[in-house]
């Protein structure tokens, strides 16, 4: 794409994640009472796990430890990055991160009315319910990211900023590539200059993989009219699939179990969802929107 063309694509995307994070409704106007029980306890479950408590701990930190920051496809570190030498969360992190999860309250958070909408209208423990229940789950994950980020906590014994920015000595011809803004990155997901929250959205997408198994994004425009859309997860992960997967009906009815369950009920965290040679409907993930009508919002990259 031409360089100015590129300008005048970025401040378009840009202009439509800001208007469809503007129109967003507050976590307190679903108006049914149950409906929010049930999507609060659902982020309740997700939130108690430890895997949950540890990716958020790592924000609190301000840096991923190294067996995560390489456990990534694209990782856009080497050499001898000084995160090799984090190996272990800084003190406190563990500790503020569960203390966060006992004062959780779902006051700050907000939707897509049209998600929310969609939601209220569906019958309980319908596919349809339970499919925009994990979307609204998702979604949280990501704000609650972007918000521990934004608090800018830095717990981490050492300079975030020198570890952030560091790059690889340059020798003979070699290209100087800057580093990013942050390394809590998903490769599908780096367009901070799109999103609304900026660096912080980055850091969203990156806690909904590590939590989830892949940022969650769904079909909006079923082949079928009459089913209802599935669930796809983008992962990450060096040893997963660089393409979109659908999650296979017993791995969505795990999650849906997961996230519903009462206290006192023992169904166990099925997360992260990975993939395997059983989740064979994929998708390219460049055409994921633009052909297969697959995403969570239609400004997620440029590339799409």
């Amino acid at each position: 794409m031409d360089p100015d063309d590129l300008v005048e694509h970025t401040k378009k995307l840009h202009d439509v994640a800001r208007h469809a994070y503007n129109k967003r409704v507050a976590f307190h106007s679903i108006a049914s009472d149950r409906y929010r029980k049930v999507l609060d306890r659902a982020i309740r479950n997700v939130l108690s796990t430890e895997l949950a408590k540890f990716t958020y701990a790592q924000i609190i930190d301000g840096l991923p430890i190294a067996d995560v920051a390489f456990d990534r496809r694209i990782t856009g570190i080497g050499g001898d990055h000084p995160i090799d030498d984090h190996e272990t969360l800084c003190a406190g992190t563990l500790e503020l991160a569960e203390k966060y999860y006992q004062e959780w309250e779902p006051a700050k958070l907000k939707f897509n009315p049209d998600t929310i909408r969609i939601f209220e209208t569906s019958k309980p423990g319908s596919k349809a319910f339970n499919t925009r229940l994990v979307e609204l789950v998702a979604v949280s994950l990501h704000q609650i990211a972007v918000m521990l980020f934004k608090a800018d906590h830095r717990l981490h014994e050492g300079d975030v900023d020198a570890v952030t920015d560091w790059r690889l000595p340059l020798v003979g011809d070699m290209l100087d590539i800057p580093s990013g803004p942050t390394l809590f990155t998903h490769h599908g997901y780096q367009d901070d200059d799109i999103y609304p929250e900026g660096v912080a959205d980055m850091v969203g997408y990156w806690a909904e993989d590590r939590i989830l198994g892949g940022v969650a994004v769904f079909e909006r425009r079923p082949a079928d009219l009459n089913e209802i859309p599935n669930i796809y997860f983008h992962s990450c992960r060096k040893s997963q699939t660089i393409r979109v997967y659908q999650l296979q009906d017993e791995q969505q009815q795990a999650l849906f179990n997961f996230l519903l369950q009462e206290e006192g009920t023992l169904f166990p965290s099925p997360l992260p969802i990975l993939s395997d040679k059983h989740n064979r409907v994929r998708a390219d993930a460049p055409k994921a929107l633009t052909h297969h009508h697959i995403y969570i919002e239609t400004f997620g990259n440029k590339s799409l």
